[in-house]
């Protein structure tokens, strides 16, 4: 493959990108983010078992859980605007050194700072809920970390989810590139969800947009 094949490989790939973050496909992309988790988990699962709910919440209905699917960024990116300017970046391109740009290394982050990252979301979505009467207590949250400038230390303590416990969710769980935890899971929760709770798994290899 010469540089003119991997460059029109590489907008080819920005182009999936763009299409795949549209708002025809929110659906798709939500159950893609609940793939990841149970791929995580070694739960092993077919298309046909996901379906989407009618009302939202939840977003993704998967056997006995009810996902809840949010997306958490650094501060100001948006993740719309990041794919049509590298489509555009890479479309205007004429040699793959000018694709080659400088990133600031990531800031390690503790898993105290990375929930911290949760937080505002969640108090909107709970508020918001609240008033539309919808029982938190059979959603299960997932949020994909989606990270640039920071990268989760998870030899980091871990402390209690307090505030979105008192939220009253029935789970919540994190899936990035490289990595997924459940973070809590109450009784009622679905069974591999409890069983891989309190437990990070780290993968070798990560998928992210």
């Amino acid at each position: 493959m010469d540089d003119s094949d991997y460059l029109r490989l590489l907008t080819h790939q920005a182009e999936q990108a763009n299409a795949f973050l549209s708002n025809a496909r929110k659906w798709e992309r939500e159950r893609w983010v609940c793939q990841r988790l149970l791929q995580a988990l070694n739960v092993a699962h077919r298309i046909e078992e996901f379906s989407a709910a009618r009302p939202e919440p939840p977003d993704v209905l998967f056997r006995d859980a009810c996902f809840e699917v949010f997306f958490v960024l650094d501060e100001g990116r948006r993740l719309n605007d990041e794919w049509r300017a590298e489509l555009e970046r890479r479309r205007s391109a004429f040699s793959l050194s000018q694709l080659v740009r400088r990133e600031a290394k990531p800031r390690r982050i503790g898993a105290s700072e990375l929930l911290q990252r949760l937080t505002p979301t969640l108090r909107k979505k709970a508020h918001n809920y609240g008033e539309r009467g919808l029982d938190l207590g059979e959603l299960d949250l997932l949020a994909f970390v989606n990270l640039k400038r920071a990268v989760p230390d998870f030899n980091s303590h871990f402390p209690p989810p307090t505030e979105f416990l008192r939220q009253g969710w029935r789970s919540l769980s994190l899936v990035g590139p490289s990595f997924a935890r459940v973070l809590f899971a109450h009784p009622d929760a679905p069974d591999f969800l409890r069983s891989n709770l309190g437990r990070t798994v780290l993968f070798d290899v990560g998928i992210s947009l």
